[in-house]
């Protein structure tokens, strides 16, 4: 096999040989399939504009939850977990080492002997949404194949619990063609994008505003067709909405003349709606405070960049 395998002293370690590759966790953003980061944000981490993804408590959990999930399948598919798989380690490719995969856990694959050709591939996962074996999120999807195709292993599994209630399960072989295609996209944007510094393109609003968090006053872009005709679809959308809205007032104004003092209204014993006043509050008065103590409220003043107001015309 022309794999390497790298077992870190520590968590801390792993994650610096991390960012010497591009993991399985990234490559869907790669090739545009994963719902929550694109690549000009993978790209603005990978070569240090933006600061490493913070570990959130879902991620933490999902990291402490592999055991659970793994076990689970364990017994539901009576496939032996190798005890040595555990923990954070690397496979890296050693025709392409940027190539590099952190299987959440291997397998000796049944019937056959053990040694290093014989294994499988576990990735494990924790959600909160239901999911449907014959169509898995292809984020998943992705990561598997590039994992599998990373490793020079051909079997693989996904396993997942949802909500901590619900756990399944799904078998996966290597699809070579489409782990192909993946590593072209991952080569590319190796060479090009992190070697070569060239910034992907935008394709969300807040790649743009991460790029572009400020105007340049004066200057005017001249659009294409595509735009113009989001632009004339947005201007019908919005005075349909202010229709609605116009629509909205007027029998809020029609029911709400129903209340009098009350603090509901009802029809055959159902109630159809409230109107009560919020609790008192206390709310800090900011200009009576500038106005009494000019000299502190400067102290305490500070600049704040104004965001980007999007205005149709």
């Amino acid at each position: 096999m022309s794999v390497t395998i790298i077992r870190p002293k520590d968590r801390t370690e792993w994650l610096e040989f991390r960012k010497s590759g591009i993991g399985s966790s990234e490559v869907a953003t790669i090739v545009g399939l994963n719902p929550w980061e694109t690549p000009y944000q993978l790209w603005r981490r990978k070569i240090g504009l933006d600061a490493p993804k913070e570990e959130t408590f879902a991620m933490k959990a999902g990291h402490y939850l592999e055991d659970a999930v793994s076990q689970f399948w364990q017994d539901a598919t009576g496939r032996e977990i190798i005890k040595r798989s555990t923990g954070d380690w690397l496979i890296r490719n050693n025709e392409r080492p940027h190539i590099q995969v952190s299987p959440d856990r291997t397998y000796w694959l049944e019937g056959m002997k053990h040694n290093d050709s014989n294994k499988g591939i576990l990735e494990c996962k924790t959600t909160q949404k239901a999911v449907d074996a014959d169509d898995l999120p292809k984020h998943w999807f992705c990561q598997v194949q590039y994992q599998l195709g990373g490793a020079e292993l051909s079997q693989g599994s996904i396993a997942w619990l949802t909500q901590g209630r619900e756990f399944g399960y799904k078998d996966l072989a290597l699809v070579p063609d489409f782990y192909a295609w993946l590593v072209e996209e991952v080569d590319k944007f190796w060479t090009d994008n992190i070697l070569g510094r060239q910034e992907p393109s935008a394709v969300s609003v807040q790649d743009v505003l991460l790029k572009y968090n400020r105007h340049t006053a004066g200057k005017i872009v001249e659009v294409d067709d595509d735009i113009l005709d989001a632009y004339h679809q947005l201007k019908g959308v919005k005075d349909e909405l202010a229709a609605l809205e116009q629509k909205k007032e007027e029998l809020e104004g029609r029911i709400k003349l129903g209340f009098g003092d009350a603090e509901a209204i009802s029809y055959g014993g159902q109630t159809l709606a409230t109107w009560k006043a919020a609790k008192d509050s206390e709310k800090f008065d900011a200009k009576a405070f500038q106005a009494a103590h000019p000299d502190l409220a400067r102290e305490f003043t500070k600049t704040v960049a104004g965001a980007r107001r999007f205005l149709l015309k």
